[in-house]
């Protein structure tokens, strides 16, 4: 160990660093959580099965957007499942955006595109799949947006949290994550 990292370590520097880290990384999440009303929340593996069956069989989507993508999970799934389409996560909260890019490093997916970036405000009209996992306040906002951009017929799931006003084409109930409902719609038009 070099003389200079024995001298942080006896006065205690690398210690007050990585707790500063640490601090900001969790009011950055609490920052973002009160700001977004959603806090980055993983998927239970359950339900990403879950997800997964509600996408139609014969469906080859070009372009697949995650909205909230959080740590990444589903959308890594879903760029190594469809390795044709364009897969777009969309996180505007800093740490798990910077979590996701890391995954990346680590996890190849070369149709997997990670943005940092306010999901209401982004171009979503290219999407054949969409999926979310969010809360109940941000979803009638979500649904406007959706409502008003997407091409008819495009597919949107959900977890856990319903489109208020959208007829559901679809529903499976996971007991195993909280009895979670995952709902499948169709763009309207």
């Amino acid at each position: 160990m070099s003389n200079l990292l024995r001298e942080l370590l006896d006065h205690g520097v690398l210690e007050t660093v990585l707790f500063a880290v640490l601090l900001l990384g969790g009011l950055s999440i609490l920052y973002y959580t009160v700001r977004t009303g959603v806090p980055p929340m993983p998927s239970h593996p359950s339900v990403r099965r879950a997800v997964f069956r509600m996408i139609p069989d014969r469906l080859a989507p070009a372009t697949i957007y995650e909205l909230g993508c959080g740590w990444g999970g589903i959308a890594f799934e879903l760029a190594a499942r469809y390795p044709e389409a364009r897969v777009v996560a969309i996180e505007l909260s800093p740490l798990p955006w910077l979590v996701c890019h890391i995954r990346r490093l680590l996890q190849r997916r070369a149709n997997l595109e990670i943005r940092r970036a306010d999901f209401l405000k982004s171009d979503l009209s290219d999407a054949d799949l969409v999926f979310c996992y969010l809360m109940v306040v941000p979803m009638r906002g979500l649904q406007r947006k959706l409502a008003g951009e997407l091409k008819p017929g495009a597919i949107v799931i959900t977890s856990t949290f319903a489109l208020p006003d959208w007829p559901v084409e679809g529903t499976e109930t996971v007991p195993e994550s909280m009895s979670a409902t995952i709902y499948r719609y169709r763009a309207p038009g």
